[in-house]
């Protein structure tokens, strides 16, 4: 985590005027669970939206620091907190288990419809990317969510072995040669598995590939935000 924050710290973004966040709570099977939301600069007709999931050991307010809310301030872009096992401990996805038991699906289906309630959302430009275990979290909603989501770019991490992609999606897969936590062939293997799923219709599975370990690349942000914004569910 200290690699990554130190990474980040060299970001630039556009100087824009972005509003205080709100924190949601939604209880979830007895248990509160939280996102900070930024609302979208201005009003639209509908807005894109943008779910965020950090890795494991962070926070929903830590991982603002990517920027997202900055580099894409038309969007509403939700940053998600994981379940701490502990005080004092930072949150964690439950990447692994793609059934309707799953918390955290659980979560993103009650924040979906909490937001709905407060912002006229454009249901097909809903999007998801997050760091490491954030990233595995993603690649899970391609396998369980596919008819919500438009695209996904994920960082760093991989698909669970116990799921597979159900439908041709757009994908970003950041990731470093040089990972050690998520190991880089490891997340190859899910980048040839989403070609194959996308190889009949086109769909685009793009990458970019750096010599470093298991961080954020400084001009991530930016190039997720590029690849998201032209991509489009269609029905």
């Amino acid at each position: 985590m200290k690699t990554l924050l130190a990474l980040l710290t060299v970001l630039t973004l556009p100087i824009v005027a972005i509003a205080a966040p709100e924190r949601l709570t939604i209880r979830i099977d007895g248990v509160d669970r939280q996102a900070l939301v930024f609302a979208p600069n201005k009003a639209a007709t509908a807005v894109p939206t943008l779910f965020v999931y950090h890795g494991a050991g962070d926070t929903a307010d830590n991982f603002t620091i990517v920027g997202f809310q900055d580099a894409w301030p038309e969007a509403l872009v939700v940053y998600m907190d994981g379940l701490s096992p502990g005080p004092g401990q930072g949150g964690v996805f439950q990447a692994r288990d793609a059934s309707n038991e799953n918390r955290d699906l659980k979560f993103f289906d009650a924040m979906l419809t909490e937001l709905h309630k407060r912002f006229t959302i454009d249901d097909t430009r809903v999007y998801a990317t997050g760091f490491s275990n954030g990233a595995r979290m993603v690649y899970l909603f391609w396998a369980t969510r596919p008819k919500v989501f438009a695209a996904f770019a994920p960082v760093a991490g991989m698909l669970s072995a116990e799921a597979s992609f159900p439908e041709p999606k757009p994908v970003l897969h950041v990731g470093g040669r040089a990972d050690q936590t998520n190991a880089f062939d490891e997340q190859m293997k899910s980048v040839q598995l989403a070609r194959a799923a996308n190889q009949a219709t086109r769909t685009p599975v793009e990458t970019y590939i750096h010599d470093g370990g298991h961080y954020w690349p400084p001009d991530t942000t930016a190039r997720i935000v590029a690849f998201l914004r032209t991509k489009t569910l269609t029905r």
